[in-house]
């Protein structure tokens, strides 16, 4: 393992995979699969709570302050279908209607740009309600992973848009993203689709397309190339 991890959160990272992976081996119907990786989402929480009190003292994130909800998130398949799922179960007629159209306007923003373009539009996300994220039960482990120790830095970052100002904290950064790894890699181990996708075009696949679970389940790509999160063209 090679992520500037410490010792601890290199044993985070292999115990958390070996344990996930475990589950979706012993899972044999497909209806099971999803709720696997949904369930080992809480992995983040048991992480975070496990850091020292006095890294956890420093987190100045707070609802309503949503400055992070404008950069762009990358996502694995298997988190965009349980976003799917979470705002299929939970949202009203109406909040879905708006949903679909935040996204399929995010996906004619984003589609087909790179990383860097995409980055520099510092467009809120489309589930960002009332500077509020309204799928947090279900938002992808990128977000999960992100804590500030300064708003009035991530302010400043979001104005400039670039990032200046140091606003992490490696003591929480290093265990969650352990933790995200290790579910990416456990989920790609057991033959899911391990394309980083663009979070909110994916999305707009995923609440308008029911095969793509269907795509997901069989082993294939869930979704179309241009939700990639780099499009087919900037491989090379």
């Amino acid at each position: 393992m090679s992520a500037g991890f410490s010792p601890k959160e290199e044993a985070l990272y292999y115990k958390t995979a070996e344990a996930v992976l475990a589950r979706l081996r012993q899972s044999r119907k497909p209806a099971e699969m999803l709720p696997v990786l949904r369930q080992a989402q809480k992995r983040f929480d048991r992480a975070y709570d496990a850091t020292p009190a006095a890294a956890r003292a420093l987190v100045a994130c707070r609802a309503g302050c949503g400055t992070c909800c404008h950069v762009p998130v990358g996502a694995q398949a298997h988190e965009v279908l349980i976003a799917a799922e979470y705002i299929q179960t939970h949202f009203s007629a109406e909040e879905l209607e708006g949903t679909l159209a935040a996204t399929a306007a995010h996906r004619e923003a984003f589609a087909g740009r790179d990383a860097q373009a995409r980055s520099a539009l510092r467009l809120p996300c489309a589930l960002l309600h009332e500077d509020s994220c309204s799928i947090y039960p279900a938002r992808p482990g990128s977000c999960r992973s992100h804590h500030s120790r300064n708003l009035e830095g991530c302010r400043a970052n979001l104005a400039t848009g670039r990032d200046n100002v140091d606003v992490l904290i490696p003591e929480i950064r290093g265990p969650m993203f352990a933790v995200m790894l290790a579910i990416d890699q456990a989920a790609e181990e057991a033959g899911f689709d391990a394309t980083a996708y663009d979070f909110g075009t994916a999305l707009h696949e995923a609440l308008t397309d029911s095969l793509c679970v269907v795509r997901w389940l069989r082993r294939e790509a869930a979704f179309p190339e241009f939700c990639r999160e780099d499009p087919p063209e900037r491989d090379a």
